[in-house]
């Protein structure tokens, strides 16, 4: 068995609405739809995948902490792929009331709101 590899995404949400972000280009998940934000933790997170999570979503969008409301760890996956283990957490938000979408930018793709019912259709 290979190494395990820590991972973290975050899911953000506005009503009836996700904000997801099309990766282009990335090594792990390259052109689909995922979450606002994610990466792997850094040695300093290894037992905080909230911090990680959070510096994340910072580094790839600028938002922060203040801009998350009712931010939740909702799920653990694993995977073997590579030969690495993968166990990524999932946590999931609200976009907080203050936050101008329009302003929103990645630099890691393209971010895009989605209504729920849309989701199950994407790649």
């Amino acid at each position: 068995m290979g190494k395990l590899r820590n991972m973290t995404s975050i899911y953000l949400r506005r009503d009836d609405k996700f904000l997801l972000l099309y990766r282009m280009g990335s090594k792990v998940i390259g052109n689909s739809y995922t979450g606002t934000a994610g990466g792997h933790m850094e040695e300093s997170e290894l037992n905080n995948p909230r911090a990680c999570v959070l510096r994340e979503l910072e580094e790839e969008t600028g938002l922060t902490e203040r801009d998350v409301e009712n931010l939740q760890f909702r799920y653990i996956t694993l995977r073997l792929k590579n030969g690495e283990v993968r166990q990524n957490y999932y946590f999931f938000g609200e976009l907080a009331a203050h936050v101008d979408v329009d302003a929103l930018a990645s630099n890691e793709g393209e971010l895009q709101w989605f209504d729920i019912s849309e989701v199950e259709n994407l790649n």
